[in-house]
């Protein structure tokens, strides 16, 4: 019998379900706003450049 086939599919994992959604949201805007802000001052700062 191998190491492969004594595992459940769950091993290795950090948590489960709806408990690793708050985590999820908070993570996900720690990136997302910086990235949105960034772009969008990306596009205000080229306007300028096509004449809008």
């Amino acid at each position: 019998m191998s190491a492969t086939e004594d595992r459940s599919p769950d091993d290795g994992r950090i948590g489960s379900g709806a408990a690793d959604l708050p985590r999820l949201v908070i993570s996900w805007s720690i990136v997302g706003i910086p990235l949105i802000y960034g772009v969008v001052e990306t596009i205000r700062a080229i306007l300028p450049l096509f004449g809008q």
